[in-house]
């Protein structure tokens, strides 16, 4: 791979403590929609089963127990919702500061988007093979614009993101080993 020129990136800094950042990113992804029904919710069990006394069985006041087949889930998951807040500025700075640690496996491509008539994934690969990069590596392609040809050429890749700068995370440029940056 060939050198065509030196860019300067001028990024602002932070210890490299980004872990409430990631954690953050990570758990508002959560749906949170895990449900189990208590035994309030189970259908059934209105009557008493049998007779409190003179059976010589133990008290039982419905089907629908916790304890007994079919019955409701003790302290079991309900909805929520698992979002944190992060304040912005910290949340700029983490991702300053992950995009400088990932400036160091950067690579600026110009004209990239034009190349691409057609969506075709054979095309993408070859695209990735000419700059020397396997593509079972983790790569991440930051766009300012997004063409459709792109998108539909590489979302067969299951290794390959695709960001803009408004879908740009922590996670994703944490997780890459390579990082694109397209003029």
């Amino acid at each position: 791979m060939s050198t065509v020129g030196d860019s300067h990136l001028d990024l602002k800094c932070a210890p490299p403590d980004t872990a409430r950042a990631v954690v953050t990113d990570l758990q508002n992804k959560r749906r949170g929609t895990a449900s189990t029904l208590t035994r309030a919710e189970v259908r059934g069990g209105g009557r008493k089963p049998y007779p409190q006394k003179k059976l010589g069985k133990a008290r039982r006041g419905s089907n629908r127990n916790p304890l007994r087949p079919g019955g409701g889930v003790i302290f079991g998951p309900k909805p929520r919702d698992w979002s944190i807040k992060i304040n912005r500025k910290e949340k700029r700075l983490a991702i300053s500061t992950a995009m400088a640690s990932a400036a160091v496996n950067t690579i600026v491509v110009e004209d990239f988007v034009e190349r691409f008539e057609k969506p075709k994934t054979k095309e993408f690969i070859a695209a990735l093979n000419r700059w020397g990069l396997d593509p079972k590596e983790k790569t991440v392609f930051l766009l300012t614009e997004v063409s459709e040809n792109v998108v539909l050429s590489s979302r067969n890749i299951g290794t390959l993101k695709i960001l803009t700068p408004r879908t740009l995370n922590l996670y994703d440029i944490l997780n890459a080993d390579l990082f694109f940056y397209v003029l």
